[in-house]
């Protein structure tokens, strides 16, 4: 056990000396020496893990912003390396040689496939589960796989608090497969969202799913036509949504995040807060911001906004939230089909361009698949500037300090991880192993 937990310290103290992230390394070694190490170093931590398609990264950064307020002592799997070995790696980097966790809380972004191997080592205190889509169908397949991987994994923690997303037919379906206590949370809003349900049909009987209200794919205030399987109330939900805020809990709260699906994200990490009864649900209103997602960099006067995109309703929301912004703006695309990815980008297909072809002043593509991200804008009527074929991130810089407007990235995963460390030397900023908020 020692050995195992000294080597990874180790590996990861020689990856920082050459400015490298120390995600996954570490604990890909110290597996192999002790492949069930997490059991020894999860021993004594209070555990948050949080998993779902969309929203991981932020909910567990506006958590950990709650719980920094208020001085609890805690540590987070920051950069998303949120399979087995990345977990590994963020309980060695916190634990004494002797395999004790130095902080009370982990807050730990888990990957839905990886779930099952994770929690059968820990002990979790909380499961918190965002929403199930379709994603990367080359490495999830469809929702059903995705939903059953989460079920097994709560499985191994029978006594986890389970919080839901109501507004869900799929993941609050859970609810009546496992014998957890569930706790929820929704949104009391219609916008009408014309994009596509990812799930149009009743995980109980199979009818038709049918609504009353919708945000944003198949999520909103649903209920079967041929069951009784129908969205209830949730026990946090937001409503009375404005441009000055939005009501949670009797009390007038607001955020600068933008977007129906950050609201999501705030909801459930209130959840988790409020359930917990740790940290300050008010606190959640000072964040900012998550490692990657909708985070926001300087050139002079522009602003340069990334947005990381890997699924067909992270790209709806994100081009809503883009439409709002005034004026008309700079725009990159950047898409890759890395194993990170997913190998099968036909999911860009799947997504409606059109709403951003007013906005766009000039529009670039940029990644291993920019040829395909340029026949998919060319449809919808939006014109590329430049297409940059491959990872050419610095060509993308120049191309933004040489504008005059500011600008927005879309991106993938991997795109996002390689050109985000361009961009801190570019315009400022830290690594995500340096970032406080």
């Amino acid at each position: 056990m020692i050995i195992a937990i000294i080597t990874g310290k180790l590996c990861a103290f020689i990856l920082h000396l050459f400015g490298k992230g120390a995600t996954t390394l570490p604990g890909r070694l110290a597996l192999r020496l002790k492949y069930n190490i997490l059991t020894r170093l999860s021993k004594g931590a209070r555990i948050i893990c949080v998993t779902g398609t969309n929203g991981k990264t932020t909910t567990c950064a506006l958590i950990e912003h709650a719980l920094r307020q208020g001085n609890y002592s805690y540590f987070i799997n920051r950069s998303g390396a949120n399979m087995l070995s990345g977990v590994t790696t963020a309980f060695i980097m916190n634990s004494t040689v002797f395999g004790r966790c130095k902080k009370e809380f982990a807050i730990l972004e888990c990957d839905e496939n990886s779930l099952p191997l994770i929690l059968r080592y820990i002990d979790a205190e909380v499961i918190a589960v965002t929403n199930v889509f379709r994603d990367q169908l080359d490495r999830y397949g469809e929702i059903s796989k995705t939903l059953s991987k989460i079920r097994e994994g709560i499985g191994y923690s029978p006594s986890a608090l389970v919080i839901l997303n109501a507004d869900d037919p799929i993941t609050y379906s859970l609810k009546r497969e496992i014998e957890n206590r569930v706790v929820t949370f929704g949104l009391d809003l219609d916008v009408k969202s014309p994009g596509i349900s990812d799930s149009r049909h009743c995980p109980v009987c199979s009818g038709e799913l049918k609504y009353k209200s919708k945000t944003l794919s198949q999520l909103g205030k649903f209920y079967c036509g041929e069951c009784s399987y129908h969205r209830i109330t949730p026990d946090y939900e937001i409503s009375s949504v404005s441009e000055t805020g939005f009501i949670l809990g009797g009390r007038l709260l607001s955020t600068s995040l933008g977007g129906i699906y950050n609201l999501y994200n705030f909801c459930a990490a209130a959840a988790v807060l409020g359930s917990l009864k740790i940290g300050s649900i008010d606190s959640l209103c000072s964040f900012s911001g998550a490692f990657g997602r909708m985070e926001k960099f300087t050139f002079g006067e522009n602003t340069v906004l990334l947005l990381l995109v890997k699924n067909p309703v992270g790209l709806t929301g994100c081009i809503k939230y883009v439409c709002n912004i005034r004026g008309e703006l700079d725009m990159a695309f950047a898409l890759n089909d890395n194993d990170a990815d997913g190998r099968d980008v036909s999911w860009i297909w799947d997504s409606d361009f059109t709403p951003i072809k007013n906005k766009c002043n000039r529009v670039y593509t940029i990644g291993t698949r920019s040829y395909d991200m340029a026949l998919r804008l060319k449809y919808d009527g939006i014109k590329t500037h430049e297409i940059i074929n491959g990872e050419e991130y610095k060509r993308l810089i120049s191309l933004i300090k040489s504008g005059s407007s500011d600008f927005v990235v879309f991106s993938t995963y991997t795109a996002m991880m390689n050109m985000r460390h361009l961009f801190i030397d570019a315009f400022g900023g830290k690594e995500f192993w340096e970032q406080v908020d």
